[in-house]
């Protein structure tokens, strides 16, 4: 049963610019859910970011752990635990999802599900000097546990 289903976006800001080449990253950045259906909230928000030693491009499509802490408009919180999986799209975008559970707060003992969806072009910065400083796409949320 779903309890509660979002949309939104998420962005992160990398600094220095990520490259193909390892270094220390600070990443700034949120995911923000408007137009929430269900469980009585409405939006919800999650910041993001920390110091990231020997991170590059690879490691935005890399499997891994992705804790977040959602915070809902009713000024409760729940605490995400989530694995993420990249999935490569036929197309110009690349779609990464984070499985996981809420490990406590609002909705403790729901499955999570979150996907981002980047687009390519964006990604090819990581091939320029330049870098990629800022990634940024839409973004859903559902939770859903049982009856």
């Amino acid at each position: 049963m779903t309890l509660v289903t979002c949309v939104g976006s998420v962005s992160s800001n990398y600094s220095p610019p990520l490259t193909n080449t390892p270094q220390d990253v600070n990443v700034v950045g949120s995911a923000v859910y408007s137009n929430c259906l269900g469980g009585g909230v409405l939006t919800a928000s999650s910041p993001t970011g920390g110091s990231f030693p020997d991170y590059s491009c690879q490691g935005l499509l890399q499997m891994g752990s992705s804790p977040a802490v959602l915070t809902w408009n009713t000024g409760e919180t729940s605490t995400l635990v989530q694995t993420r999986v990249v999935v490569q799209g036929a197309g110009t975008s690349v779609t990464v999802l984070l499985l996981g559970s809420v490990t406590s707060g609002k909705f403790a003992g729901a499955t999570s599900v979150r996907a981002f969806e980047f687009l390519n072009t964006d990604l090819d910065a990581c091939y320029t000097p330049e870098g990629l400083s800022r990634l940024s796409g839409p973004s859903t949320l559902t939770l859903t546990g049982l009856l």
